[in-house]
This record gives C-alpha cells, structure tokens and sequence, in this order.
C-alpha cells in the first residue's frame, strides 16, 4: 500500500511535521504496530513498521520510541526493536528493565495482596487471562464469553480496583491495576524532554492512548488507529496503515534532512569579499556561512542539514513568495524583492583578517520577520544567546560573535540544545533597519563608517576587480 491511500489531509499533516527540528515518533504496541490477537504472546509487530521504526531511529534529529501497556522486558522480547528505539512499558511507568527494583516495599505489598485477589476474582473463568507485570496486574477478557467478561470485570471495579494506592487503567477487553503511576502522555512529555523534541508525532488504537493525544498541542500530531471515540486529529483504519504513514514519514523526514526541499545550488545567490564567501537562498535565508575563512567550520550550514544546523532568515511578516532576486550590476551585492520588501545583502569589506561581516540592510513598507540561529562549529556547540541595548551575544563558542541590531527586540527560544532569537521588524523606505552578524569581534557599538558607504566599497571593491 502507497502513501496514496491515506488521506490527503493526513499525506500534508506528515509532510509538516517531517520538517521540524527535532522530531519524536512515538507509537502504541498493540493494535497499532501489532494486530489484535486472541493470545498476547503471539502478538508479532508488522514487519514494515519494524523496519520504518528502524529507518526512524537511524535518522539524525530523530527519536522514535514505543509505549505499551505490555511489561518492558516482554515488550522488548515481542518486538525485537533495536535499542536506538525507545521502549516504555507498563502503560508509561517502566523506562528501564531495572525499574523493578526502584519499587518501595510498600509498593510491593500491595502488588502481591492485588495478584492475590485478582487470582481469586478469576480462579475457573473461562478464557480469563492474569499478566502480571513489574508494577501492575493484568486482567484479559478477550477470550472469554461475553456474560464471563462483563462478571469480571464488574467484579474488579468493585473491588481491588476501588482499593487505595491503585491506579486503574482500561483498555480493548482488559483491565489493568497498578501500584505506581501509569499515564502514556507522562511518558511521551518525559521522552520529549530528554530529546528536546520539537514536535511529536503519536498514534495509538486504545482508550489508553488518550492521556497520549490529550498532551499533543501546537505542531504535534495525532493518529487515531481503528474505530472509537478519540480526541486524535486524524484517524486511519489498522496496522497496515500504520506501516504505511510510518513509511511515508521515513521519506519525508530523509528528504527533508537530506536536502530533498533544498534549492538547486544553481539558485543560490553568493555573497563574498576577500577571504570569505556566504550563499543566501532565493528567499533571503543565509543558508551557509564558515568564519573566519571559506574553508572553515560552518556558522550556517542550512544548506545541508536544514534549520537546525543554523541559518539567519528573513521573510515578510504576511508571508509571500519573493518577485525576484539579483545581484547589483558588477558586484556581489544581493537584493531579494518582495511586494513592498526589500532585503539587501553584502559581506563588508577592508576588515581584519579575523574578522566577517555580513551585513542585512531591510527596507520597505512592511513588517518583516527576523530568525537568528547561528550554529557554530556544524551545529555542535550548543549556542546560548544574550540580549544587549544594542542586539545579541553569541555565547559557548570559542570565537566572539555578536548581532548588532540597534532597536530590534528578540524573543529567544530554546530547543533542548541550542537558542534561538525571533523578532519583527518595521522598516520604512526613509528608516531601514540595518542588521549586522560579526564573526570574531565582541564589539557592538556603531560602525565609525555609515552603512552607504560600507555598500559602496563593496560594490567598488568588485565594480575595479
């Protein structure tokens, strides 16, 4: 089956969410990667999905994970995940196969007087199954007769169920009693904070998964598998669907990381001086940028590895595709034109040798949206940055570097690694905001030489090549 055959709705909700820093695919066990089977030990996963969850793990700025309600070391034993996939078990409350031991006697106690009743409650029923779990006990009714289900299971909720310290938790034909915490959309915010995931995608079948779909917002994604009630955005019919979205992610994730939505190199525009050079996207993104010299580390490296390996973009505030790009006549001086907008882009010239200077003149007549995510070294020092009166500071890296921008308010994000800074600029054609990113200085006071004339010896600079 082809990513054809889910719904269009669904094909564009995955291509978003492919796009996003740093992703976490997170999923039921069974009924979503496995079907539904009589027997639980025979519960094998699709092997599709095995091998999307693999292809997933693989990816860098990717997390994939399973949370079930299975104990963790069956969990482990059933789906034979490779460890780069996360495995939670026990409906959210087991990380690790040692969880077992961090269990408090207390807690223990009350697990062993559960096991006990629970064996009384459903000694000579037909077709009850117990499984007992690290911190919790089981009850199945999948194989037992309709009245002999229904008896059970009124007599779990009227009794150990109603006991103190137990946390009651009910799926497809089984209920589940444990001595610890368990909530699926706990396990999914604690694996999204120790990624720093920036969006999550999760798909789940059971009424169990709710607590799951209930903690997505923003970006995230929710997939609803089967029939049933759900608060989940999309819904798909079974497992072999679930293959197919995960595949479909996989391809979109590879060629959003891999710079299939990447310009042609051919569409770059360069920026240069004398010993460095910058490449800026046909809609004004500072794709890539090596200080102090061209052949050095990145700063931005966009162009290979997406946002999250670092770029300095600007758009119109209302969005748009650019009119056009050009260089001015006889230089390497870049203009990006937008109805109303106009970025003009140069590297400064005469500087010292440790010094690079890009200089982003905006003017026009309509706010204009400002990203600074500069990532040194390809991304592997994790940046911090500082808010001054006169812009930003770059801090954590061994070479000094500051964005000047006089005015500018920034509102600085964090990602789990790194910050970012975002702010809204309103040029005006008289008034234009003037943003300058110094590679190798600390200095943020205003340049002794107006901007005009930094453009013109640029522009003479190649003009008398």
């Amino acid at each position: 089956m082809t990513a054809e055959s889910l719904p269009a709705e669904l094909r564009r909700a995955v291509v978003r969410i492919a796009r996003t820093p740093r992703l976490l695919v997170a999923s039921d066990y069974d009924g979503t990667l496995a079907p539904i089977v009589d027997d639980p030990e025979n519960a094998r996963p699709s092997s599709e999905s095995v091998g999307a969850l693999r292809a997933l793990a693989g990816l860098h700025e990717t997390t994939a994970a399973v949370i079930s309600g299975r104990a963790l070391r069956d969990l482990a034993t059933l789906s034979r995940l490779p460890s780069e996939v996360h495995l939670v078990g026990s409906h959210g409350s087991e990380f690790d196969v040692g969880f077992v031991h961090a269990i408090d006697e207390r807690a223990r106690a009350l697990l062993r007087r559960l096991v006990a009743e629970l064996e009384q409650i459903t000694d000579d029923e037909r077709g009850v199954m117990l499984e007992i779990k690290p911190a919790s006990v089981a009850v199945h009714v999948r194989k037992a007769p309709r009245d002999v289900g229904a008896r059970v299971l009124d007599a779990v909720r009227t009794g150990p169920a109603s006991w103190d310290g137990v946390q009651v938790t009910e799926g497809k034909a089984v209920i589940e009693l444990a001595v610890v915490a368990t909530d699926k959309g706990r396990a999914l915010d604690v694996l999204r904070r120790r990624v720093g995931a920036t969006a999550a995608l999760f798909l789940g079948d059971d009424v169990t998964d709710e607590k799951a779909f209930a903690r997505l917002a923003g970006p995230d994604l929710g997939i609803k598998v089967g029939a049933g009630e759900s608060i989940a955005e999309y819904r798909i019919r079974d497992t072999t669907d679930v293959a197919t979205v995960l595949a479909f992610m996989v391809e979109q994730r590879q060629n959003w990381l891999y710079g299939g939505q990447a310009p042609a190199i051919e569409r770059l525009s360069m920026l240069a001086n004398e010993r460095s050079v910058a490449l800026v996207t046909p809609d004004a993104k500072l794709t890539w940028l090596c200080h102090p010299e061209a052949d050095s580390a990145a700063v931005f490296a966009d162009l290979l590895g997406g946002p999250t390996a670092g770029h300095f973009s600007i758009r119109p505030q209302r969005g748009g595709l650019p009119l056009g790009q050009r260089y001015l006549p006889g230089s390497m001086t870049v203009e990006t034109r937008w109805s109303q907008l106009l970025i003009t882009d140069y590297l400064d010239h005469g500087t010292e040798a440790h010094r690079t200077d890009v200089i982003r003149v905006i003017s026009g007549a309509v706010p204009a949206v400002v990203e600074f995510a500069p990532r040194p070294e390809f991304g592997g020092v994790a940046v911090r940055l500082a808010r001054t009166d006169d812009g930003l500071q770059v801090l954590g890296t061994s070479e000094p570097m500051v964005l000047r921008a006089p005015g500018v308010h920034f509102e600085i994000s964090f990602d789990g690694v790194h910050e970012s800074a975002t702010a809204v600029v309103r040029p005006t054609d008289a008034q234009p905001v003037v943003l300058e990113f110094r590679c190798g200085t600390t200095e943020l006071a205003e340049h002794p030489m107006p901007e005009s004339q930094r453009r013109a010896r640029a522009l003479a600079y190649h003009a008398q090549w």
